[in-house]
């Protein structure tokens, strides 16, 4: 006989799933139960989170390294309530997740039990209705088998997310026949939709005499990357990445225009005027403010879009485009592909520098900056000095706040040929735009990535949410480099207010040294306060350690991130 514990983490074995990310309680104790016998088995384990929230964040960067389906779970009551944040920012990323949430046994349900979240107490079930593709309770013992793989079968579908189960403490521990489960899998893979062939024909023949195509790379297009840019080579077209997609190109491709979207480049909206593309093909993206850059109607949105997705939901602002395509992109582009990688121009294509090392494409603002020794340490000195010596493989990571616009202009990312198409070396968590996203997913990566180099930027807002959980990479011996972006303030709320003629409240933060913070915790940390003090530091050696390490960078709080776009929408300019 097994727990039912037991029969959830079995399946969660054969799917590759290596951990669980939580923190446990009284009603979740007999998951935990399970967990402990599977790590001596040598299978699926714990790490233990500080909070919930961070665990939710942990679940997500693994989901995004690894592909497998990222696992979070709590105890009832606050347990459940606390991953909300956490799934909510899955939901609105698209990444899949499974939550299981404990309630306290259903005969205790209504009686005022301690950390009551049934239906007839705190209805946490309800909560989770609008931040999860598939959300139950599952009643009875019955129940678990199938429901499981149901909502498995919905998290990693082609409009991905979190699913939630709720599972009261006494049909978690109940038991079942120790036999080999029945299910075969075969639901989880093979499931991308073939684009239909009168829609290709209408693609080809709409691009097949257009020579100005700038194609906006999406998050979507992770995959069939590879394939992509070779097809942009083999006709010499221009392309530019959202915000999300800007970690799965070489950042110095000759033709690379750089990001469009929030925070993005100027170089990369000149590629999509009408002047420079008579077509604009859009590849796995939605058409939300983030990678239009306010619904900018001169650039994406237009007569001239071709939109293709595999995800229905991204082609439903598509309403201006001249075509909308639904399906896999790497099916799509896979008859093509031996014939692309063939093709002579691809000899030719090389990284491509300015004397000072920058991408020579792409039009950074204040590019002076990016080389400034100037104290209090400029942001954009900070990213470009950072993103040339951290290896061509590091994943980074920028977190909600002045961290995700700086990064998003200003890292350069070297992506090394070849490289898994699937996976991409710059996440933010902006669909939901948490603060504190990036310091748990960090763990969560890291935790995947087996040792490869992981370096998240955090502000010093988000710092004192969710800087605990630089204690779990701590415990788990988790290579990662924490930078926090130090300028006592919410810095984006605080140059939001002064761009907007908002009034100046509730921005300031109090200095504090968050290397010593750190240190207290168990954590090698250094502070920086001047450019010198970062060259001195070895950047390779401490991205080779098993453990963390936190730099404190104190940045000029006086200069303003790129977030005109981002204004625009809050004051309602033109």
């Amino acid at each position: 006989m097994i727990e039912n514990g037991d029969l959830i983490l079995s399946y969660l074995q054969r799917l590759g799933v290596e951990f669980v990310f939580g923190v446990p309680g009284g009603s979740i104790e007999p998951f935990y139960n399970a967990l402990a016998r599977s790590e001596r088995r040598g299978g699926t384990r714990a790490i233990i989170a500080r909070h919930e929230t961070g665990a939710a964040f942990m679940a997500d960067g693994y989901t995004r390294e690894t592909g497998k389906i990222g696992v979070c779970c709590s105890t009832a009551g606050p347990g459940a309530t606390n991953l909300i944040t956490g799934v909510a920012s899955a939901y609105a990323d698209g990444i899949p997740m499974l939550v299981i949430s404990a309630q306290t046994a259903i005969e205790k349900f209504g009686r005022g039990a301690l950390q009551d979240g049934s239906c007839t107490g705190i209805n946490t079930l309800e909560i989770f209705t609008h931040c999860t593709r598939f959300n139950t309770l599952v009643s009875h013992s019955a129940q678990v088998e199938h429901k499981l793989l149901q909502a498995i079968s919905y998290a990693i579908s082609n409009r991905p997310g979190p699913v939630h189960l709720s599972v009261p403490l006494d049909v978690m521990r109940d038991t079942i026949e120790d036999t080999e489960q029945k299910a075969t899998l075969r639901a989880f893979i093979n499931h991308e939709v073939v684009p239909s062939q009168e829609a290709m024909h209408l693609v080809l023949k709409e691009l097949a005499d257009k020579n100005k195509v700038t194609v906006v790379i999406g998050e979507g297009a992770a995959g069939a990357i590879d394939t992509i840019i070779a097809l942009i080579e083999s006709r010499n077209w221009q392309f530019v990445t959202t915000p999300r997609a800007k970690g799965l190109v070489n950042n110095f491709h000759p033709l690379y225009r750089g990001v469009f979207g929030f925070a993005g480049h100027e170089s990369a909206r000149d590629a999509l005027l009408p002047e420079n593309a008579e077509r604009v093909v859009v590849v796995g993206t939605a058409l939300d403010e983030v990678s239009t850059s306010g619904w900018d109607s001169s650039a994406i949105m237009s007569r001239r879009l071709i939109h293709l997705s595999s995800n229905s939901e991204h082609l439903s602002r598509s309403y201006m485009a001249k075509l909308c395509i639904l399906g896999s992109i790497e099916l799509m582009l896979k008859p093509f592909s031996a014939l692309l990688n063939r093709h002579p121009l691809r000899k030719q294509i090389s990284r491509q520098f300015n004397t000072d090392g920058l991408p020579s494409n792409i039009q950074f603002a204040h590019p002076e900056k990016c080389f400034s020794d100037d104290s209090p340490i400029k942001p954009q000195a900070l990213m470009t000095y950072m993103s040339a010596v951290c290896p061509d493989d590091t994943r980074v990571l920028m977190d909600s706040g002045n961290s995700f616009l700086w990064g998003i202009h200003y890292w350069n990312c070297k992506r090394p040929h070849p490289f898994n198409p699937h996976k991409s070396l710059f996440h933010i968590g902006i669909g939901f735009s948490s603060m504190g996203w990036a310091i748990g997913a960090a763990v969560g990566i890291a935790a995947g990535a087996k040792g490869k180099p992981v370096v998240c930027f955090t502000g010093d807002g988000s710092m004192l949410m969710s800087g605990q959980e630089i204690t779990t990479a701590l415990q788990e011996r988790l290579n990662v480099l924490f930078i926090v972006l130090n300028d006592s303030a919410l810095g984006m709320v605080r140059h939001g207010q002064r761009i907007g003629g908002a009034e100046p409240i509730g921005n300031e933060l109090p200095s504090i040294n968050f290397a010593q913070m750190a240190q207290a915790m168990g954590v090698e940390a250094y502070r920086i306060e001047h450019m010198s003090d970062l060259k001195q530091l070895d950047i390779q050696a401490l991205l080779n350690r098993h453990a963390p390490c936190l730099l404190d960078v104190v940045i000029d709080r006086e200069e303003v991130p790129p977030m005109g776009a981002r204004m625009k929408v809050l004051t309602g300019a033109a």
